[in-house]
């Protein structure tokens, strides 16, 4: 008889990839120490916002494709692929915190079979699946593998990048079985994508080249911004150009603004610079890669202080929270340094954001003000600061803005708005790298 896929961590991660396990058939159960948490997804009650998830999990639980609990004995009895989906942390340095990994390999070891498979799905530093072995093997010994298997869940459409992804790594050990391999086929079989086999550190180091490579081509735009400032350059159309070479790509992260957050670029660029010191390797790429990104967050707030010249006292409105639209992770999202920034400054600030508000309630306070409706927090303000660009902002009717503020000044970290439209309007517009307006393009006619 078919055993099912467990999920061991049902963080991020190991929800989104259960609930779709589930939705395509697979038996799943879900683990987590946390009783509580597990108590609430029973109940269908989320730890995150992502669009779809309470949806797709109240289905395949109720459909009793979906299972959750917090007893280790009824997980493994029903299952025999472990999906290591528990998080790595970043320390005070940089490097992974391995800890929650190790802890749960350690707890499943007493518990496994003969030709289990343990699947290390975390993002972890090379060389991880031979630390897995090496616990595994203390307390079992049986026939089992570990398989490599990165993630790359895209935040605010991650179950659409799950069951419609790029590529599959599968990373396996030096004379993998056979029965190993087949059981990842098996796995995989009803998801339609390219897959890539190799060995457990090829497969570990690709996510964090992937990540690297799309966190250097949002510093590179960045930079190109800040130059196109200085040289009256517009970033917009270099990015349309720059897309438009095949070699480059539709898709490519050229976006301008004021740079990346979440959890996985800034915490992968970390590590990988950790990994690399290690091995003494200076991989000075990724330290300008997150230097530039932290400057710009600076750059923002500088703009901010161009336009109002003393922040003391001033009313400054911050539109979006979430490190990206449709999430609620304000994990090293920039909204918190800016806030942070502004409020050194003298400034009070009110914020607005659909979803992340209570996230944010819990760093700061009662030390700023919040806001259900974006019209209430501009309503008398001097500035307002686009810092995630959600769909609801690219909407707001412009001519009431500029009607309630205090000063129509709005300082675009996303670049959401036409420069040109705004200075019809008469609204003092400051956005990333968009230079190539203040000295509007005339066409002569002659030649």
């Amino acid at each position: 008889m078919e055993k099912g896929v467990a999920i061991v961590g049902t963080g991020y991660v190991g929800l989104v990839t259960g609930a779709s396990f589930a939705d395509l058939g697979h038996e799943v159960w879900g683990f987590d120490v946390d009783r509580k948490k597990i108590a609430n997804l029973k109940k269908g009650i989320m730890p995150f916002f992502e669009p779809g998830l309470r949806q797709l999990v109240k289905k395949n639980v109720a459909r009793k494709k979906l299972h959750f609990t917090s007893d280790i004995r009824e997980m493994t009895a029903h299952t025999d692929t472990y999906f290591i989906t528990v998080g790595t942390p970043s320390r005070s340095d940089g490097s992974v915190d391995m800890k929650y990994v190790k802890s749960a390999v350690r707890m499943l070891a007493p518990y496994m079979k003969s030709r289990d498979v343990i699947v290390s799905k975390s993002t972890v530093p090379i060389g991880t699946a031979v630390v897995i072995r090496r616990l595994i093997s203390k307390t079992f010994t049986g026939d089992f593998s570990v398989v490599s298997n990165p993630e790359f869940l895209q935040e605010a459409r991650a179950i659409e990048s799950f069951v419609r992804p790029d590529r599959i790594i599968l990373g396996y050990e030096s004379n993998v079985p056979r029965w190993a391999v087949q059981r990842m086929s098996r796995v995989y079989q009803r998801i339609k994508a390219p897959v890539i086999e190799t060995d457990n550190r090829s497969a570990e180091l690709i996510k964090y080249a992937a990540n690297v490579y799309l966190a250097g081509q949002i510093s590179f735009i960045n930079s190109i911004a800040r130059l196109c400032e200085e040289i009256g350059a517009d970033v917009d159309i270099i990015s349309r150009a720059l897309r438009a070479d095949k070699r480059i790509g539709e898709r490519a992260f050229l976006s301008a603004g004021i740079g990346y957050g979440g959890l996985c670029f800034p915490k992968d660029v970390r590590a990988l610079i950790k990994i690399s010191q290690r091995i003494g390797y200076h991989f000075d790429y990724l330290s300008v890669i997150e230097k530039v990104n932290k400057e710009q967050r600076t750059f923002f707030v500088n703009k901010i202080r161009s336009v109002v010249k003393r922040l003391k006292g001033k009313h400054i409105a911050i539109l979006g929270l979430s490190f990206k639209p449709k999430t609620d992770d304000i994990r090293d999202a920039p909204s918190l340094d800016v806030i942070r920034m502004l409020m050194r400054g003298g400034a009070h600030v009110r914020v607005h954001d659909p979803v992340a508000i209570p996230h944010v309630k819990k760093l700061f306070g009662d030390t700023i003000r919040y806001y259900t409706n974006p019209y209430s927090a501009l309503r008398g303000a001097d500035i307002m600061g686009i810092v995630t660009e959600w769909p609801e902002y690219r909407k707001l009717d412009l001519n009431k803005v500029k009607r309630i503020m205090k000063k129509p000044n709005i300082i675009d970290g996303r670049n959401i708005f036409d420069p040109r439209r705004m200075a019809a309007l008469g609204i003092t517009y400051r956005a990333i790298g968009r230079g190539y307006f203040a000295d509007p393009l005339v066409v002569t006619g002659k030649g």
